[in-house]
C-alpha cells in the first residue's frame, strides 16, 4: 500500500534534518518492574505489540530506506522495556485503513493521535498524550503582522476538509465577524500533504495544521515559518492520542506505563526532542472526555 506523507514541503529538507535531532536513550531507566504480565494473552504469546499508523510528520516519518523515525518510535523504543516486548510499527494510507485495522483485530493499536471525543470512546479506548489547539503557519515574514487570531481575519487560510481544523475554520469566522471584522476565506483540500504547500506557493495566506505539526515545522526551520495560536484558548485545548478497541486489556497497562515514562522525564524528553513540548500532556487519563461528562 502506498505510503501517504503528511507534509509536502519544498525545497525544505524536513526528513533529513529530523535525523539530525539528538539521540534519546533506548531504554527506559528506573521505571520499575515490566508490565507484561498484565497485557493480553496473544501480546504476551507473540511478545510483539502491533502499532499501526499513517505517515504523518513528526508522529511517524518515513525514510527513503523505509526506516520509520519520529515521535511515534520514540515513544515505543521507551515503552519495550517497559511492557516487556517489542512494538512493530505499520505505515498504511490514512485514518479508514488505521480504524479497520484495529476493528478487524490486526492491530492492537494506533499512537494516532487521534482526538478524543465521547462519541470515539463510545467505541474506543482513547489514551491523550497529547494537547492540541488551532495553529496557523504563516510565512516568517508574516510575524510582524500576525501576532494575534484576529490577525487572521479576511485571510485565505487552507485546512484539511472534514478535520478538526474546519471547525475551527468556522468558529475563528464568527469570532472574526463579532469583532466586526471579515471572516477568513476558505481554501479546503482533501490532502493534508497539500495543505502548507498552499500557503507557500501562495494559494493560501496561512495553513491550519495541529499544533504539534506546527511546532515541529518551526523547530526544525525557525527562519521560514511563523506560528500563530490561539493565546487565549477560547476555541477550545483538545486531547489526542492512542487509539484500542473498546475494552482492550492493553489500555490500563498502556496507562499505566505512560505514567511511568511521564514522572521519569522520559516522556518530556522524547517531545522536546521534537519541539513538542508545549504540547504535553499534565496527566495521563483515560478516555477523558467520558470521564468529563461522568462528573
Amino acid at each position: 500500500m502506498p505510503i501517504r506523507c503528511a507534509f509536502r514541503l519544498s525545497p525544505i529538507p524536513l526528513v533529513a534534518a529530523a535525523f539530525c535531532l539528538g539521540a534519546l536513550p533506548a531504554a527506559a531507566q528506573d521505571n520499575g518492574p515490566s508490565l507484561f504480565s498484565r497485557l493480553p494473552a496473544n501480546v504476551q504469546a507473540t511478545k510483539v505489540v502491533r502499532m499501526v499508523g499513517d505517515s504523518f510528520a513528526p508522529y511517524r516519518i518515513v525514510g527513503d530506506d523505509g526506516k520509520v523515525t519520529g515521535v511515534e518510535s520514540d515513544l515505543a523504543r521507551a515503552l519495550e522495556p517497559l511492557l516487556g516486548v517489542k512494538i512493530e510499527q505499520t505505515i498504511v494510507n490514512g485514518l479508514p485503513a488505521i480504524i479497520a485495522g484495529l476493528d478487524t483485530g490486526r492491530y492492537e493499536l494506533s499512537s494516532g493521535p487521534l482526538l478524543s471525543t465521547r462519541t470515539r470512546e463510545d467505541r474506543y479506548d482513547i489514551l491523550p498524550w497529547l494537547l492540541s489547539k488551532p495553529a496557523y503557519i504563516l510565512p516568517a515574514s508574516a510575524a510582524g503582522k500576525v501576532k494575534r487570531l484576529e490577525d487572521l481575519c479576511g485571510m485565505r487560510i487552507a485546512f484539511s476538509a472534514g478535520s478538526v481544523s474546519e471547525e475551527y475554520q468556522k468558529m475563528l469566522s464568527q469570532r472574526c465577524t463579532s469583532a466586526g471584522l471579515p471572516g477568513v476565506r476558505d481554501v479546503a483540500l482533501q490532502e493534508k500533504d497539500t495543505i502548507v504547500m498552499a500557503m507557500q506557493s501562495g494559494r493560501a495566506d496561512a495553513a491550519s495544521i495541529q499544533l504539534a505539526a506546527a511546532r515541529y515545522l518551526q523547530h526544525l526551520s525557525p527562519d521560514k515559518f511563523h506560528v500563530q495560536t490561539d493565546q487565549t484558548d477560547a476555541l477550545g485545548v483538545l486531547n489526542l492520542g492512542f487509539v484500542m478497541k473498546k475494552g482492550s486489556p492493553l489500555a490500563p497497562v498502556l496507562l499505566d506505563a505512560m505514567k511511568r515514562l511521564q514522572a521519569s522525564g522520559q516522556y518530556t524528553q522524547i517531545l522536546s526532542k521534537w519541539g513538542l513540548e508545549t504540547t504535553q500532556q499534565p496527566v495521563m487519563r483515560l478516555n477523558p472526555a467520558s470521564s468529563e461528562v461522568a462528573r
